[in-house]
């Protein structure tokens, strides 16, 4: 980094939210260590951020869930020390920040696309029609008002089928859907998704179809995998990086969040149809694009506006995203293009990212109650010790070992919290899970 760079990040405050979130982690660390003075919003105890070295404070919070409560919170400690600059880190604090940004710029410094953009992103049936005027592909769905018109489509829809959330913005659960096989179980699946989603969404009559789900076709992840574009472009569209990755194990089946990733060479063709699609929704700022292969094609099948989980690997990869989105909040403009072009040049070195406690921890979960083969069991163990030397990890950093601890201990708590629902979801793979355990005493 220039010296440039350097004088001009000594002292500029930034503000991060989803302290549990890997995304936070890593911008934290990130950004203090390039002399940023980095604060971290927490709405729980153990997250994991609010711990770090490279955090100057950290402060409680409302759940991000509780809009009203969670906005009066940024808004005293903006008037309490103003000038920090807020990145979102999750699908509730973008929609917050923009939907709430004319009075959060009385204090902060935000660079936010127009709320009818966010919800057009946010908003999956939306954002599947943008797809479509892209010209990219997306799987195909549907978009029933009422139950009645679930049970007329149940016979005609090609299965599995997804029950997908509408939009993760005010949901109290976390959960990716449930999938349904078959056309006589569509209306009770329907009917107990509706009775389990829970969405606060109050006087925001932007988001009042949000209790009302999609349906998807499902298709089960191939050897493909989940392919990620993950970067950045300006408010101009001028300036673009990106990078590419897989996701190679999530936390649930048949959908879940991603634990681990390998990085991928950057392909053309990809980079342009992201860049293609940003133009078409108008937005600017920090992205993942998730697509999977259907029909011989590339499908869009999600567009996340924010900070992700694995922005560390994007960073070790020579694209530092919280660093250009911070910059710019702040209106650098040139030291923006300065550090977009370096990334832009810079070798994509190959790398993997992998939250390593909870593989481990779901690894042996999965053996003990029979839910993996010993074949599997023993492909994750070797490709843990495979990328051993480019892995990028949730938490692990040398001289900040403290967020580890709290990660170790929240995924210990979720875990066991979970258990019963991951017996239920979960099918038996062998009753061989003893083979695993004298195999590694071997």
């Amino acid at each position: 980094m220039t010296s440039g760079m350097e004088g001009l990040s000594k002292g500029l405050p930034v503000l991060l939210a989803s302290a549990s979130s890997g995304g936070t982690v890593a911008a934290v660390r990130y950004l203090g260590s390039k002399g940023f003075k980095v604060s971290v919003l927490s709405s729980e105890r153990l997250g994991a951020a609010a711990w770090s070295n490279y955090s100057v404070r950290a402060y409680k919070a409302p759940p991000e869930s509780e809009s009203q409560s969670f906005l009066e919170r940024l808004l005293a400690l903006g008037a309490s020390d103003p000038g920090q600059i807020l990145l979102p880190t999750s699908d509730e604090t973008v929609w917050l920040y923009t939907s709430k940004a004319r009075e959060l710029e009385r204090y902060f410094r935000i660079a936010q696309p127009s709320l009818s953009v966010l919800l057009n992103i946010l908003d999956k049936k939306l954002l599947a029609d943008a797809v479509i005027r892209s010209g990219l592909a997306v799987l195909p769905s549907w978009d029933p008002h009422t139950v009645d018109e679930v049970t007329m489509l149940a016979p005609t829809l090609p299965y599995p089928i997804l029950i997908k959330p509408r939009t993760h913005v005010h949901r109290l659960r976390n959960d990716k859907g449930i999938v349904v096989y078959s056309a006589s179980d569509l209306k009770s699946a329907y009917q107990r998704y509706l009775g389990l989603e829970q969405i606060v969404v109050g006087g925001d009559v932007n988001l009042s179809e949000a209790n009302r789900p999609i349906l998807q076709q499902f298709v089960r992840v191939g050897g493909e995998g989940v392919y990620s574009v993950t970067g950045f472009i300006d408010k101009t569209g001028e300036l673009f990086v990106t990078r590419g990755a897989t996701k190679v194990f999530q936390r649930s089946l048949p959908v879940g969040v991603g634990i681990c990733f390998e990085s991928r060479p950057q392909s053309p063709e990809m980079s342009e149809a992201v860049r293609k699609l940003c133009r078409e929704l108008g937005y600017f700022g920090i992205f993942e694009v998730e697509f999977l292969w259907y029909d011989g094609r590339w499908a869009v099948i999600d567009f996340n506006p924010r900070l992700f989980n694995q922005v560390g690997m994007d960073i070790r990869r020579g694209m530092p995203l919280p660093l250009f989105a911070c910059l710019e909040a702040a209106g650098e403009r040139s030291a923006l293009c300065a550090e977009v072009e370096k990334a832009q040049a810079a070798p994509d070195e190959q790398a993997a990212f992998c939250d390593r406690f909870t593989l481990r921890a779901m690894l042996l979960a999965q053996a003990v109650t029979g839910r993996i083969t010993l074949e599997k069991y023993a492909y994750w163990r070797n490709w843990t010790r495979r990328h051993a030397s480019c892995t990028v990890d949730f938490v692990t950093n040398e001289g900040d070992h403290v967020p580890e601890l709290i990660h170790v201990l929240s995924e210990i708590y979720l875990g066991l919290k979970s258990f019963p629902r991951f017996l239920r979801s979960t099918p038996r793979a062998t009753s061989w899970a003893s083979r695993v355990f004298t195999k590694e005493r071997a």
